[in-house]
């Protein structure tokens, strides 16, 4: 499952755990929404879905 941190005050990164835990980066992003449509699109939802 992709996620996203906060690494810095406006730059928040996507990316997952491996199961051993290690961090995984796919993207930086300089906004939450940003961040957040980002990894709702990797984690495979669609907006359609989302007003469904």
């Amino acid at each position: 499952m992709w996620v996203y941190i906060r690494t810095e005050p406006n730059l928040y990164t996507v990316g997952f755990y491996s199961p051993t835990g290690k961090w995984h980066t796919d993207s930086d992003w300089g906004t939450k929404e940003e961040t957040a449509e980002r990894v709702r699109w990797l984690n495979g939802v669609s907006v359609e879905s989302e007003q469904a």
